[in-house]
């Protein structure tokens, strides 16, 4: 067997399922199916018999020398043995003792390149990344804790991952999560840190609605100089003093003073192009948005039956100022309809009519009232621009607003959509 060769993780798997004395491994992270043969050989090996050291962090899931998947396997294992998993950051090599075969390799960074024997584009034979020894070197089993003075001997993986920080990895992978890619086609890509959002509210600023009005009775309110003086070819609906704009309890005013609150907590704007986001509070940001997303449907709810008696009001108390106008000149279509000598109280349930429809339907103008969040990325170029470094640097001046790297292709193509909730 040649020393030098690919080495893969079914050859790393197969290793470890033929064990039956020990196995003692250290990488910066680690895959589901090599955890997973782990997890199966140290009950049939012993508790004491599998030592298992990992680099416990996020990054490691985002280079993507391992997975969360894979730690937590391990975790659950060594939780169900008794044993400890140990912690050693920094290290970036991989070091597997399966009874006295021992494999040392470079681990692949695989949201950058294929792992042996994995590369979808190349015909070749895999590459080698490793050697394979008959026996572990002494110094090298004693360093691990898999020598005859076991984990007294032991200098790596001294400290243990707790459930604590296992979570606190888990929460940082929520909130920037690693992506899937294409290793079929590499490309030189890079990871912005920021990203550009768009927080908009529908329907619910009530003080700025307005109506135009029927044009058959828009002569008589000209007609009528304390009326026009009020009222132009439009009428708003909503006073700027009404409840449903000023009240401090829930409001136009309290759901757009939320509004406010996000964008100065969140939100930093870029001149002449829109707002961004550290994409580090991505998952806190929705969560208060959800917040938002509450207040405006309870203030819907509580809109639509006020709405109609405001409207009701308002067309009756418009009819009864300009029914002597009307009545003065009745518009055509009405004069066949009502006769030579119409009824007042009919020709004031006309006016109210026409105006409620000309007002629109409160349950549609309910049903508009919406929030809406849209993510862009921000281009390669907007990111090299030096302008645009210059007010993102003032925003967050410790924070890269990019990493360049060559690494594949991401396998789904971003769809930007509107993001309604």
């Amino acid at each position: 067997m040649a020393s030098i060769q690919p080495i893969t993780d079914d050859l790393i798997v197969a290793a470890i399922r033929r064990a039956s004395k020990r196995v003692v491994m250290i990488a910066p992270g680690i895959w589901p199916p090599v955890a997973n043969a782990i997890a199966e050989a140290w009950p049939r090996l012993g508790s004491d018999q599998v030592t298992v050291i990992l680099d416990v962090d996020p990054e490691i899931c985002r280079i993507g020398y391992g997975s969360l998947e894979g730690i937590k396997i391990l975790q659950e294992a060594a939780m169900a043995a008794g044993e400890p998993v140990g912690q050693e950051p920094g290290i970036r090599i991989c070091v597997f003792i399966v009874d006295d075969q021992t494999f040392v390799f470079s681990p692949t960074p695989r949201q950058l390149e294929a792992a042996p024997g994995d590369d979808p584009s190349s015909a070749s034979e895999p590459k080698a990344n490793g050697l394979i020894l008959t026996h572990p070197p002494a110094s090298l089993e004693g360093e691990l804790g898999g020598g005859a003075e076991g984990i007294e001997a032991r200098k790596f993986g001294l400290e243990t991952l707790s459930q604590e920080k296992l979570k606190n990895v888990t929460e940082d992978l929520e909130r920037n999560p690693a992506k899937k890619f294409d290793l079929s086609r590499a490309v030189n890509v890079y990871n912005a840190k920021i990203q550009f959002v768009e927080l908009k509210i529908h329907g619910c600023r009530l003080s700025q609605h307005k109506a135009p009005l029927p044009k058959h009775l828009l002569k008589s309110v000209k007609r009528n100089k304390v009326l026009a003086a009020k009222i132009g070819n439009t009428i708003k609906l909503i006073d700027e003093e009404d409840n449903l704009v000023t009240n401090g309890t829930l409001s136009e005013e309290t759901v757009f003073k939320r509004r406010e609150a996000i964008d100065d907590k969140y939100l930093r704007p870029v001149v002449g192009i829109g707002s961004v986001i550290d994409r580090s509070r991505k998952a806190e940001f929705l969560c208060v948005v959800g917040l938002l997303k509450q207040q405006v449907e309870e203030f819907s709810q509580s809109v639509e039956e006020v709405l109609t008696e405001r409207f009701n009001a308002m067309a009756k108390e418009l009819a009864e100022e300009v029914l002597p106008d009307v009545l003065a000149d009745l518009p055509p279509h009405w004069k066949k309809r009502l006769g030579k000598y119409p009824d007042q109280d009919q020709v004031r349930w006309l006016i109210v009519d026409d105006l409620l429809r000309a007002f629109g339907n409160p349950a549609t103008k309910v049903g508009r009232m919406k929030v809406a969040v849209v993510f862009k990325d921000v281009t390669y170029d907007m990111l090299n621009d030096a302008d645009f470094q210059i007010q993102i640097a003032e925003y967050f001046p410790d924070l890269p607003v990019m990493e360049e790297f060559k690494a594949a292709k991401e396998r789904s193509s971003a769809k930007q959509e509107p993001l309604l909730l």
